[in-house]
């Protein structure tokens, strides 16, 4: 977890598309059973900006379409997904 605060974890992710899922999927989750964290903010580049980057970034529209495919389950937490780019 990059920080926690008042029970919200934040994770920075600029990497590779296994880190990202495994943040919010995985890592996320322990925290909140640990009792560390109550929700979570995920923030990843969003596709033109990963483009720039090195190959197999994870980036904002394809984090969202698999979260939209794979469905809710019952270990999930509040987790808000933040897109972003420079201008």
């Amino acid at each position: 977890m990059d920080f926690v605060k008042n029970k919200l974890g934040v994770e920075v992710q600029f990497g590779k598309y296994a880190f990202m899922v495994y943040n919010v999927c995985a890592k996320m989750t322990i925290f909140h059973k640990l009792g560390a964290i109550e929700a979570g903010i995920e923030i990843v580049p969003i596709k033109s900006f990963a483009e720039e980057m090195s190959t197999g970034v994870s980036y904002f529209e394809q984090f969202v379409w698999d979260l939209e495919q794979r469905g809710v389950a019952d270990i999930d937490i509040p987790v808000l997904i933040f897109g972003i780019t420079i201008p």
